[in-house]
C-alpha cells in the first residue's frame, strides 16, 4: 500500500512509521503541510509538489497548520477517489469544539474560557481562582502555556497570546504530580505513560524536559475507559488522550484530545511498538 503522512517529513515519528511501514512492505512518504496545491477554475483538484495525492491509498493526517485547505483537499479525495483519510480534521478543528464534546459527553474537565481579548477577564474572574493556566490554544507541546498567580499576568500574558491571533485557553489550575498519556487506535487504548514535571516545572512535556513511566492500564481500568470513551466520542481515530488527576482529591478530568499525537516518549518509555500498530491498523484499508 502507498501510504502518505502528512504534515510529517524528517522527525521522529515519520521515521518510525516509515521503517515499520517498509518492514511490511508498503511505501511511506511525507510531505509539509504547506506543499499542498489546490487547483480551480473548471475542475477542482488538490495536489502536493511534485506528487498527485491521488496515487496514495491512505493518507494519515498530521496537519496542525492550514488545517481547512487541507480538510477541503481529503473531502476532494474521499469523494473522488475513496482514499482513506485518517484523522481527517472534522471532528475538533478548535479548542472550542473539543471542549463542546467533553461537556455534551459529560467527562470531567477542569473550568476552561476561551477568549479572544483581555478585556473580558473581568467578565469570568468571579468563575475561577487562582492560580490558573493559560495557553495558546493553537500551539502545542507545551509551548506558549503559562501559570499565573494574579490579574496583572492573567491580563499581560492573554495579550502577549492574542497579538499572534491565536484563541486564548485560560483553564484553572488543577493541583498534580504529572499526567497521563494514553495512546488510543479506533477507540482502543494500546499504551500509556505518566509524565512528571521536573524541578519548578509544572509541565509535565517530555519535549520540555519532563520525565515518562509506563502507566499500567490493566490496573487502572477507570483511567483506561476514561480515554477510550473520550477518543470514541470525539471521532478521533488515532488520538493521544492526556488526563490529569487532581493529587487531593484523587479526582481525574481530561485535558486534551490530542488528534496529532507524538509517540516518540511512549516507544522509549513503555517500550511498545506504537508505529507498527499504526501501521497494523492501517492495513485494515488495503486494497
Amino acid at each position: 500500500m502507498k501510504i502518505l503522512i502528512a504534515g510529517l517529513t524528517v522527525n521522529y515519528q515519520f521515521k518510525r512509521l516509515k521503517e515499520e511501514g517498509e518492514k511490511l512492505g508498503h511505501t511511506v512518504d511525507g510531505c509539509k503541510s504547506t506543499d499542498l496545491i489546490i487547483r480551480s477554475g473548471g475542475v477542482f483538484s488538490a495536489d502536493i509538489v511534485g506528487r498527485k495525492l491521488s496515487s496514495y491509498g491512505l493518507i494519515y493526517s498530521f496537519v496542525t497548520k492550514r488545517r481547512w485547505e487541507w480538510y477541503q483537499a481529503f473531502k476532494y479525495l474521499q469523494e473522488k477517489f475513496a482514499i482513506k483519510i485518517v484523522n481527517n480534521l472534522s471532528s475538533l478543528p478548535t479548542p472550542v469544539a473539543e471542549y463542546y464534546v467533553q461537556d455534551c459527553c459529560g467527562f470531567p474537565a477542569p473550568k476552561t474560557f476561551v477568549v479572544y481579548s483581555s478585556k473580558v477577564i473581568p467578565e469570568i474572574l468571579g468563575e475561577l481562582e487562582f492560580p490558573l493556566i493559560v495557553k495558546n490554544g493553537i500551539v502545542h507541546k507545551g509551548k506558549d502555556v503559562y501559570k499565573v498567580e494574579d490579574e496583572n499576568n492573567l491580563i499581560k500574558k492573554v495579550d502577549e497570546i492574542n497579538e499572534s491571533g491565536s484563541p486564548v485557553v485560560i483553564r484553572q489550575f488543577i493541583p498534580n504530580d504529572g499526567d497521563i498519556r494514553v495512546f488510543t487506535i479506533e477507540g482502543r487504548a494500546i499504551a500509556a505513560m505518566k509524565r512528571i514535571p521536573q524541578g519548578d516545572e509544572f509541565r509535565s512535556n517530555i519535549s520540555l524536559g519532563g520525565v515518562g513511566e509506563k502507566f499500567d492500564l490493566d490496573q487502572n481500568r477507570e483511567i483506561k475507559a476514561f480515554a477510550e470513551n473520550a477518543s470514541v466520542s470525539a471521532n478521533i481515530t488515532i488520538a493521544g488522550v492526556d488526563i490529569i488527576i487532581d493529587k487531593n482529591t484523587n479526582k481525574p478530568y481530561i485535558l486534551e484530545i490530542n488528534s496529532c499525537p507524538q509517540f516518540e516518549g511512549l516507544e522509549k518509555y513503555t517500550g511498545e511498538n506504537i508505529a507498527m500498530a499504526i501501521i497494523k491498523y492501517f492495513e485494515k484499508f488495503q486494497k
